[in-house]
């Protein structure tokens, strides 16, 4: 499945980059801007971030079920995804509460 289609970025590509992020030695947050510079590509209109972003969390899953990459690189990356989602859920609720506010 394309996942971006300005980069020409598919599934396939984005699970082919987590197996080597996540199998380096202290390997960072797997973000869709990490994942995209991994595989010398870039962001160009943003619009495909929501649906990377879930590919990723799915994909993580889906490799560590797999044995594809360490359970403990895969919880380690899930804490930390989980930490930075329940952030953005917090922002979004303050914004929400802000604009009825107003």
């Amino acid at each position: 499945m394309i996942i971006c289609s300005c980069s020409v970025i598919s599934d396939r590509d984005i699970e082919a980059a987590l197996v080597e992020i996540l199998s380096e030695p202290n390997a960072p947050l797997p973000t869709p801007g990490v994942v995209y510079r991994h595989m010398s590509k870039s962001m160009d209109c943003c619009g495909c971030a929501p649906l990377a972003v879930s590919t990723i969390y799915a994909l993580v899953e889906k490799l560590e079920r797999e044995g594809r990459i360490s359970a403990d690189a895969c919880m380690a990356t899930k804490q930390r995804l989980t930490r930075l989602d329940r952030r953005r859920r917090e922002r979004n609720r303050n914004r929400a509460a802000l604009i009825a506010a107003e």
